[in-house]
């Protein structure tokens, strides 16, 4: 997860590794009636420095659009993305959307990975409605005695794994005379 930049055409992500990348963020400014879903920036930089979370700062030829943060949450099949903050010149414009694409593609490329989970405060609409755009159906639940928000996006089994499960299932193998290397490739 860590590393190099991933861009969809010229959009970039670039992870935030020390406290002075961290700090050009809060040169990102949100709409007035934004602020109340944004965190304080010295809980935010703490927040990053968990070995679990990974910041991206969100550019466009150099010029910073937002930032966003990447999860590992608890059950490592899943991952979360949180804060998905667009600078307010740039809102609009299809940023949000191409970055939470591209974070959903990266998550799929990541061993073992399941489910990509979006995190917002339940009167956001506006990231209730980019998400669900992308397919993640919506759930609430309780955490920490607080209603949140959650929209899941579940990946589908790659068409290759279904053609080489019907192939597996059509064929007719006696299990006296299958050796253990076949019995290793079956997929149940």
């Amino acid at each position: 997860m860590k590393g190099n930049a991933r861009s969809m055409s010229d959009i970039e992500l670039k992870e935030i590794t020390g406290l002075r990348e961290f700090m050009a963020l809060t040169a990102v400014r949100v709409k007035p009636e934004q602020r109340r879903f944004t965190r304080n920036a010295l809980i935010t930089y703490l927040q990053t420095r968990h070995p679990a979370v990974t910041t991206y700062v969100i550019q466009r030829q150099g010029q910073q659009l937002g930032f966003v943060m990447l999860i590992h949450a608890e059950n490592p099949s899943q991952w979360i993305i949180d804060r998905l903050t667009i600078d307010r010149d740039y809102q609009g414009q299809g940023v949000g959307y191409a970055v939470a694409d591209m974070l959903i593609d990266m998550v799929h490329d990541f061993e073992n990975s399941e489910m990509v989970i979006a995190r917002y405060r339940t009167e956001n609409e506006a990231a209730r409605s980019l998400f669900n755009k992308l397919g993640f159906v919506e759930r609430e639940e309780m955490f920490r005695g607080r209603h949140v928000s959650l929209l899941e996006f579940e990946f589908e089994e790659d068409e290759e794994d279904d053609d080489e499960d019907a192939d597996s299932d059509d064929e007719d193998v006696d299990d006296e005379e299958a050796d253990d290397s076949d019995a290793d490739e079956r997929v149940d």
